[in-house]
Formats: C-alpha cells, sequence, structure tokens
C-alpha cells in the first residue's frame, strides 16, 4: 500500500551526508565516481598525501622539464575477473585510457631467457594504459564525478597527509594534521589505503599510535574493531623502484629492445632483486627507464647514504639482467650508459599480501568507517583491478545504506546488502525486499494461492510503497493493484502505475548497487 507522503527521494545537498576519503589513488577516485554517478549529492573531499592524483598508478612529472614523465609505479591496468567494472567503458570512450599495445615478456629463470608475456598474471586479460601517463587513468576517474551532482561539492586536497583522526560528539568525524590543526570535517570517513590504520605507518613515519584504532578506542564498534584487526594481521610488501633518464644518443638502443615491459619470473628475481622493469619512450627522443625492485631487493628505508647503495645496486642488476641485449657497459664499472639522471622511489607498505580486508567488513555503519581499494579481498586483490572493483562495491553499499536512512526506510541497524538503488525517470529510487515472516515453497509459491509476507518496499520522491509479492511463477514481481514492480531484468525492472492507464517509468539499476542476476 501507498505510504503517507515524507522526505522527498530527492537528495539535497544540504541533507546529504558528506565523505572523507583518504586517498586519491585509484580507489579513492574510482569511489567518488561510482558515488556521484549513482546520485549521491553530499560533498566528497579526498585528501592525498601525494602531489596529484593516482597513488601507485600516478605519472611523475618535472617543473623544470616540461618533456620529462615517468610511470614510475603500476605501468598498466589488467582486467581478468569477469565482466569488467562499469566505470572503465566510460573511461575508454572518453579517451582516459587506452589499449596496451607495446611489447612485453617474462624473464626465464637464471639464464635469461625470454618467455611469453601471459606467464606474469600483471600482462593476462584486457590490458590498458593512461592516455598520456598512468594518472590519466585517475584524472579520467575525477571527470567522471565532476560531471554528476551538485557543483563545487568534489574537491581533492593534494599535498596533505592527514595525522589525527577524532570522532565527533554528533556523529562523524574530524581530521588534523601533525600539528593537530584542524583540516577538515565528515559525516562518513572512507580509508581507500590502509595508511592510517595499519601497525607498518607507525615504523614509517615513528608515530606512537594508529590514528583510526586511537580514534575508536572505547566506541564499542564491534564491526570496526574486527575490521581493524584483521587490517594489523595483513602482510605488506616494501618495493623500491629505481628511476633512469636515458639521453637521446643512447635511448635507441633501449627502445629497439624486443619489449618494452619486462618482468622477471621467480627464479630471475632471486637471481637479480628485479620484478619488473618498463621502458616508456619521450618526445624528445629520450626514455625513462622503471627498475622495480624484488621483494627480495633492497630494503624500502630512507637516508641519503643508503639511496646512494640502493642505486648501486639496482643499476647493477638491471645492467646484469640486460647485458645480452644493452652489451657490455662503455663506461666502465658497473654503471649504465647514457643515464643522465637516477632517482629512487620507495613504496613502504603499499602491496598488500593474501588474504586481504574481507568484503563484509567493508562498510561499519555504526561508527561511519569504510574501506576500499586493492587489499580488500576478491578478484584483482593486489591489483588495479582489485582497487576498481572494490571501489565500485563500496559505492553501492553506501548509496544503498545512506539512501536508505536518508529516506527513512530503517534504522541503522538495518543491512546495506538489503537495499538496491535504482534511477527511475531521473530520480533515485531505493528497493528493500524482506520475504516477511516466511517464504513457504509451492505452485508458484505457496499452495495458498497468497504469498506469506513477502514485500517490497520502494522509495521514490516522494512516495513509500509496500507492495506484496504476487503469485506469479519465474522472477519477483509486486502488486498492490495500482503499483506493480518485477525484477524479470534486474537491471531495468518494470515499474508501472494504473491511473486510467498504464504509465510506465524508465528504471536503471546503479551500476555499483545492482541486484543479482537472478533477481533475489
Amino acid at each position: 500500500m501507498a505510504g503517507s507522503p515524507g522526505e522527498s527521494g530527492r537528495a539535497q545537498p544540504r541533507n546529504a551526508p558528506s565523505l572523507a576519503v583518504i586517498g586519491a589513488g585509484v580507489a579513492g577516485c574510482a569511489l567518488a565516481a561510482g558515488l556521484r554517478r549513482g546520485g549521491w549529492e553530499g560533498s566528497i573531499v579526498l585528501w592525498e598525501a601525494g602531489r596529484g592524483p593516482g597513488g601507485r598508478a600516478a605519472t611523475r612529472r618535472s617543473r623544470h622539464d616540461a618533456g620529462w614523465r615517468v610511470d614510475h609505479g603500476a605501468p598498466l591496468l589488467n582486467l581478468l575477473e569477469g565482466p569488467e567494472p562499469e566505470l572503465v567503458a566510460p573511461l575508454r570512450s572518453g579517451g582516459w585510457i587506452v589499449p596496451w599495445q607495446e611489447p612485453a615478456a617474462v624473464l626465464l629463470g637464471e639464464d635469461g631467457t625470454l618467455g611469453p608475456a601471459q606467464a606474469d598474471p600483471l600482462l593476462r586479460g584486457s590490458l590498458y594504459r593512461g592516455r598520456r601517463g598512468m594518472d590519466g587513468l585517475c584524472r579520467g576517474l575525477l571527470t567522471l564525478a565532476l560531471a554528476q551532482g551538485p557543483p563545487d561539492t568534489l574537491t581533492s586536497r593534494y599535498g596533505t597527509l592527514v595525522r589525527h583522526l577524532e570522532v565527533r560528539p554528533e556523529g562523524g568525524w574530524r581530521l588534523a594534521d601533525a600539528t593537530g590543526a584542524l583540516l577538515g570535517e565528515a559525516d562518513w570517513l572512507v580509508l581507500s589505503s590502509t595508511l592510517l590504520a595499519h601497525p607498518r605507518a607507525m615504523e614509517r613515519f615513528g608515530w606512537s599510535q594508529l590514528p583510526l584504532q586511537h580514534a575508536t578506542e572505547g566506541l564499542g564498534d564491534g564491526a570496526l574493531a574486527a575490521a581493524l584487526a584483521a587490517i594489523a594481521r595483513m602482510e605488506v610488501a616494501a618495493r623500491t623502484n629505481l628511476m633512469l633518464t636515458i639521453d637521446p644518443t643512447t635511448a635507441a638502443r633501449w627502445l629497439a629492445l624486443p619489449f618494452r615491459l619486462l618482468s622477471f619470473d621467480s627464479q630471475a628475481q632471486r637471481r637479480w632483486g628485479l620484478r619488473r622493469l618498463s621502458v616508456q619512450p619521450l618526445a624528445d627522443g629520450r626514455c625513462t627507464v622503471v627498475a622495480h625492485g624484488a621483494p627480495s631487493g633492497p630494503a624500502a628505508r630512507g637516508g641519503a647514504e643508503q639511496d646512494t647503495a640502493d642505486i648501486a645496486a639496482l643499476e647493477e642488476a638491471v645492467a646484469g639482467a640486460l647485458a645480452p641485449w644493452l652489451g657490455d657497459r662503455s663506461c666502465g664499472g658497473d654503471a649504465l650508459e647514457g643515464v643522465a639522471q637516477r632517482q629512487l622511489m620507495r613504496w613502504g607498505a603499499a602491496f598488500p599480501v593474501a588474504p586481504g580486508l574481507p568484503t563484509a567488513a567493508m562498510v561499519c555503519p555504526a561508527s561511519r568507517v569504510a574501506f576500499c581499494g586493492d587489499y580488500i579481498e576478491g578478484p584483482g586483490f593486489g591489483r588495479i583491478e582489485g582497487a576498481l572493483r572494490s571501489a565500485q562495491a563500496l559505492a553501492g553499499r553506501l548509496l544503498a545504506l545512506v539512501l536508505l536512512l536518508c529516506l527513512a526506510l530503517g534504522g541503522p541497524s538495518m543491512a546495506a546488502a538489503e537495499a538496491v538503488a535504482y534511477r527511475c525517470d531521473g530520480d533515485l529510487l531505493l528497493a528493500t525486499s524482506d520475504n516477511g515472516a516466511v517464504d513457504a515453497p509451492g505452485i508458484p509459491n505457496t499452495t495458498g494461492g497468497t504469498v506469506p509476507g513477502a514485500t517490497v518496499l520502494l522509495a521514490w520522491r516522494d512516495l513509500r510503497l509496500q507492495l506484496p509479492r504476487t503469485n506469479n511463477a519465474g522472477p519477483p514481481s509486486y502488486t498492490d493493484g495500482l503499483w506493480w514492480w518485477s525484477l524479470e531484468d534486474p537491471q531495468q525492472p518494470r515499474f508501472l502505475h494504473r491511473r486510467g492507464g498504464i504509465e510506465q517509468f524508465s528504471c536503471q539499476a546503479i551500476p555499483a548497487a545492482a541486484p543479482p542476476a537472478d533477481g533475489r
């Protein structure tokens, strides 16, 4: 039956929850895009310690050398699992990502023979790269986010490390820097990396406590405590990368190699202490080379003396591994010929080791904390694909949960997974299925000819509808005689209203919150 008119299904910016996302890597940027494309109208602020978006998929550029750039982290995006994340298509059509078409190979064993690229999981499946650098992926995601929702409600704060967190008395979060100065406030907090929750941060920064753990002591949120315990148990791998800039006269030899991306199998990693090597041409004839140290390679520790030693060790490893193609080094010693610049990049705790954080622990409604990133268990774990998929899943859960609360269909104890968000004739609709006390078998549901308790709750515009399930066989359908809701196609439900004639509304599931294929 139709309920009494209540708060409009059109979320108003002044009432919509605000969100603070820690990290503007792929997961953080994808979350912003997924939420905004799903109808989230509250403010979203991305807090990023780096100079721009991307995280491990960033592109480093130089203020003093306009032609210089290097993808110093992830060299590409590969998709291995099932249907591609729904954000990939608009990124591709917008020209932010393009298919990877460069030669790639794997160095096999200690003798240095080349094997097929497919021997490395990173080089399987559908491969993409950023059009003008890997940071094009995140810049594209942010562009998608900015194209939706109210203006001035999506902000990126770069060069800012959030050091302290505090729970507000009224709920929500305060963020502060190392001095304790207030950076901002938000209703919800999302960690797109483990930085503020993993013990490795205390070693890396010399902190005496973990910001999120310290802020939530005494809250009594069992779900959050379990999530933090799982993150604390998670192993993370450090990595040290060497970046080389090769002058034009020598770059030709590098660009003539039979690969632009070279992976090392486990034996080759032990032999050379390298995990991956990429050669990236520059427009002026130079090239950049990035050598990714293997987990067993130089430790990710700082200090000028250690940096010098690690640069020398990695450069020697590159020279030795590529000697069959580059030949002898004319400058003598262990240095490579034609290197104009050497730089080191350290990833302290950026590479998660399975198992990751369980998907069931991604949202903690009582504390208004959520998690996404490649450290979430599931397809693509530890890769960009995992970051995209976890952000897509979290966007769906947050949209469903927050819409559920805003539309007064239930309290904080109601599970977000029970609600599915749609857009119907341009407005948000939230559908919550309830099987009631019983869900008896029969033809099709019960021998008594009625459905004992199964209903769907619909919140749309100023309507609150509770429709009982029909006795029809097949996919679930619901009606009260005036309104009809059915799921022959869960992605595009039939939503009808009898008013003289039959009025039909065009509905589509919000991709990040789409229901299972069987409609249940």
